[in-house]
């Protein structure tokens, strides 16, 4: 899409309203300027030249989540994604706050470059051990959620490249571990490294793999995200590989739907699956037995799970075939407003979006919320930690390996 083809796009919108009762921003505010039809409207005045790119036009596109969940009822199957990224490909994003633009910038580094990640997890160990975190923490809302963040930093971890199946082969899988894994969910990776041997699978790390560059293209950077998808494509670029088995749903919606934005990524996009999907297939193949637990869990089904990749059955009857189990479903909430680096950018809707999980965590009062998105993960961690809550913010396959199998060091 260019200018004129992304008019095009605008004009499939109907105006038909089914939009509004699925946008959380939307049902927040009662501002049609914060409505999937309302933003499609701004921009179909810009692409026309009938608006210029105000500060006001800007603020409203950027207070989008991408949640996508309108795009799950739209009759006229509007392309709102693709059309919301080309225009902030076209006209980029609007001003931000100074401290702002910092931390995603810092952010960003952190997570693609792997020598300044190293270092940011020695300082946010330092920081830990030290009142560097107390004292950042009172400085503001985002120093605060920053501290936050900085204390969720783990340890760089040295792993090797293969780990071969310890049953049965099913195949070989290559492991998608994002930018944000190895530096806030390394339970995850390891469980999953554990139950995907255990399952019959041998598991490919390629160490030069990439982020999925979902966060790039959302912002606009249309060009660094297809730079990011080419090394992704070369990393996986592996005859032996029968699928890309990804663990944060995001980053899965994101590889599949690399063709929609950028050629020769059809195979890879092909052979990508959500962890929980796969491992539900093989265990019920195997029919595999998982150990009981008597507990209260809360299942929360992410944005690009429910939206995108349109698995939550996947990770939905893996967890309540442990038996004993008191799987609830946070189904009455649209988005938990973590949104990539929107809950850095927007910190109000996020939180107020947040909240509604925050208070029917307080009403189940569960042992454990799942979530397979690592941003999801550590909103709502930092929101329970805010409100005193123990409950135990995990990934799905965390809870499923613990319960079927021993653990065993890898």
């Amino acid at each position: 899409m260019k200018q004129k083809s992304l008019l095009a796009a605008t004009d499939l919108c109907v105006k038909c309203g089914l939009c509004l009762p699925e946008c959380p921003t939307y049902q927040i505010t009662l501002n049609e300027n914060e409505s999937p039809r309302g933003r499609i409207s701004l921009i179909q005045g810009w692409a026309s030249g009938d608006l210029k790119a105000s500060s006001s036009l800007h603020r409203h596109i950027d207070n989008c989540l991408l949640c996508r969940s309108c795009e799950s009822v739209c009759p006229a199957q509007v392309p709102y994604s693709r059309i919301i990224d080309e225009f902030r490909s076209l006209a980029g994003k609007g001003p931000q706050r100074v401290a702002t633009k910092v931390t995603l910038l810092v952010s960003r580094a952190v997570l693609i470059n792997q020598g300044i990640s190293r270092l940011a997890s020695r300082f946010a160990s330092f920081a830990r051990s030290s009142r560097v975190l107390e004292a950042i923490s009172k400085r503001s809302r985002l120093t605060r959620q920053l501290s936050t963040f900085l204390n969720d930093f783990q340890p760089h971890t040295q792993r090797k490249t293969f780990y071969p199946a310890l049953s049965a082969n099913k195949g070989c899988v290559g492991l998608f571990t994002g930018c944000t894994g190895e530096l806030f969910d390394t339970e995850t990776i390891d469980a999953s490294i554990r139950l995907l041997c255990r399952l019959g699978f041998d598991v490919w790390l390629p160490p030069e793999q990439s982020c999925c560059g979902a966060l790039d293209l959302h912002a606009g950077n249309t060009k660094k995200a297809g730079m990011l998808a080419a090394t992704n494509v070369r990393a996986f670029d592996r005859p032996e590989l029968d699928w890309v088995v990804t663990l944060a749903t995001g980053c899965g919606a994101m590889l599949k739907e690399y063709p929609d934005y950028f050629p020769r990524t059809e195979e890879l996009a092909s052979k990508t699956v959500d962890i929980c999907q796969l491992a539900r297939k093989v265990i019920e193949d195997r029919q595999m037995v998982l150990r009981p637990l008597n507990k209260t869990i809360l299942l929360h089904a992410p944005c690009s799970l429910s939206n995108v990749l349109k698995t939550a059955d996947a990770q939905k009857d893996l967890i309540s075939s442990i038996p004993g189990a008191r799987v609830e479903i946070l189904d009455q909430v649209n988005c938990c407003g973590a949104a990539g680096s929107y809950m850095l950018e927007h910190p109000e809707m996020a939180n107020a979006l947040r909240g509604k999980i925050l208070a029917m965590v307080r009403g189940a009062r569960p042992k454990y919320l799942l979530t397979p998105n690592i941003g999801c993960a550590m909103h709502m961690k930092a929101g329970l930690k805010q409100i005193d809550m123990a409950t135990e913010v995990i990934h799905p396959i965390v809870l499923l390996e613990q319960q079927l199998t021993s653990g065993e060091a890898i």
